[in-house]
């Protein structure tokens, strides 16, 4: 199940962040780029889940996580988790309304979701290392 979870989160990170950078770099809001955001979302939460069910079963075998690493990475995740999915809601909201300062500001925001994002991602990378 490991396996199952780093693969489902390095998906998101592929996800999420093509679609914020190629945001960034293309100076407006697309569709497209609120399809990669979403993609982002449902492999990170799936990713989620299989962390959640692997704690709940006793952990991840003979390795522990350095519990501090472990706790930031939960905080953090449910944060980023979170944010990501309030992101991906106000982007659909930008589309609709369709307003050009709207669309070519809304980096701004997916800049700093993405960054904290990659919070829990690197401190659970890191745990796994310890």
């Amino acid at each position: 199940m490991l396996i199952l979870a780093i693969v489902l989160i390095t998906l998101a990170l592929v996800s999420y962040t093509t679609g914020v950078w190629a945001e960034k770099l293309g100076g407006r809001l697309k569709r497209w780029h609120v399809g990669a955001f979403l993609t982002g979302l449902a492999f990170d939460a799936s990713g989620t889940a299989v962390m959640v069910a692997i704690a709940e079963s006793g952990g991840t075998g003979n390795r522990t996580p350095a519990q501090g690493l472990t706790t930031v990475m939960a905080w953090t995740g449910g944060l980023a988790l979170a944010l990501m999915a309030v992101h991906a809601a106000w982007a659909i909201v930008v589309l609709v309304r369709g307003r050009e300062s709207e669309l070519a500001g809304f980096h701004k925001l997916s800049l700093w979701v993405w960054l904290i994002w990659l919070v829990p991602y690197v401190t659970g990378m890191l745990s796994a290392m310890v």
